[in-house]
Order: C-alpha cells, then sequence, then structure tokens
C-alpha cells in the first residue's frame, strides 16, 4: 500500500477543553474501523467510551497528535502507569517499579491521517514523555489479531513477549501480545 505525503504535527497533553475533540476522535477511528478491518476490535468492544476518554483527560493522561494547520486531531493515545494484572507475571527484560514504567494505551490515528506516519510519530513522541518522566521502560499490549500494530511497535524497537491472557473489563476478547521498549 503506498504511503500518501508525510504530515507534519504538534504533540501535547489534552486539557479539559480537549475532551468532546478527544472522543470525536476516538469515535471517527473506531467508525472507520467497522467500515474496514476492525483488528483492534475497538468498534466490536465500542473502546474507548466517552468515559475513559474523560478520565484519561481529567488525570492528565490523554495526548493528543494535531494538525498544526488547522488544528484537527490526526492521533490520540493514553499514556500512564496503569497495567492489567497479568502485566505482573511477564518476563519483562527489565524489572522497574510501575511508576517507572509507562504504559500505552488506544493509541489511534484518525482515518484522514492514515498512512502518513501519525502512528509512528505517536510512538516517538510517547518515547519522550517516557523519558520526560524518567521511566525506564514503555509496555503495552495489543489484540492478537492486530497485525499492523505488531508491526509498527517491532519497527519501533519493541519487543514482542508473544501472547499473554489479559482480562479487560466489560471484554471478552483475552488473547493480546505484550510488548516493551527499554529505554
Amino acid at each position: 500500500m503506498e504511503r500518501d505525503e508525510p504530515v507534519r504535527l504538534e504533540f501535547r497533553q489534552a486539557g479539559p477543553g480537549d475532551a468532546a475533540a478527544a472522543h470525536a476522535a476516538y469515535r471517527r477511528i473506531i467508525d472507520h474501523l467497522a467500515a474496514t478491518a476492525d483488528f483492534p476490535h475497538w468498534h466490536t468492544e465500542n473502546r474507548p467510551t466517552e468515559t475513559e476518554v474523560q478520565d484519561w483527560v481529567d488525570a492528565g493522561e490523554l495526548y493528543l497528535a494535531l494538525d498544526p494547520t488547522d488544528g484537527r486531531v490526526a492521533g490520540v493515545v493514553a499514556l500512564n502507569h496503569d497495567a492489567p494484572d497479568a502485566y505482573r507475571r511477564a518476563s519483562w527484560a527489565l524489572e522497574a517499579p510501575p511508576e517507572r514504567v509507562l504504559v500505552v494505551h488506544a493509541l489511534g490515528v484518525c482515518p484522514d491521517f492514515l498512512r502518513r506516519g501519525v502512528a509512528r510519530f505517536l510512538v516517538d513522541a510517547t518515547l519522550d514523555v517516557a523519558r520526560e518522566k524518567g521511566c525506564r521502560a514503555v509496555r503495552l499490549d495489543t489484540y492478537v489479531e492486530n497485525a499492523a500494530a505488531r508491526g509498527l511497535y517491532a519497527r519501533c524497537g519493541f519487543a514482542d513477549l508473544g501472547v499473554h491472557t489479559l482480562h479487560y473489563e466489560g471484554t471478552d476478547l483475552d488473547q493480546f501480545h505484550l510488548f516493551e521498549r527499554v529505554l
């Protein structure tokens, strides 16, 4: 598949006035996934919810990739130290307390910005946030069917720890690849 012209982006933490735009961005992503191949199963699971997005904004955990020419949201990602219980049983390359590990949640690219380097931009910006916060590693999981995401994280230097069983509230999906990038 051919790549479109890369887009120049700004990255910043979402503020209280950004919750509606962030949720709308997630809705566009979810609707696009419903019409195409929903490898992360956001459509079937209707996630992230408006409440989840608002909670991330309120906690200072949601970040936005913005098109500087018009302020449109190009991508979204939630970053915190909250990991599912199964993360404690994984064989991570680095032992670190939770406050020294940044966990990636719900990284998504809006349909108008697909194939323009936004996902890579979000990952690179996430690594920068982790370094600024003094984290020693970045960790995440992706549903087993999401080959595109697995490829992205591998290209970005993350180690794939294989398939693990994770339990998230409100979903029957439980097979996820775990990824780690030691900083």
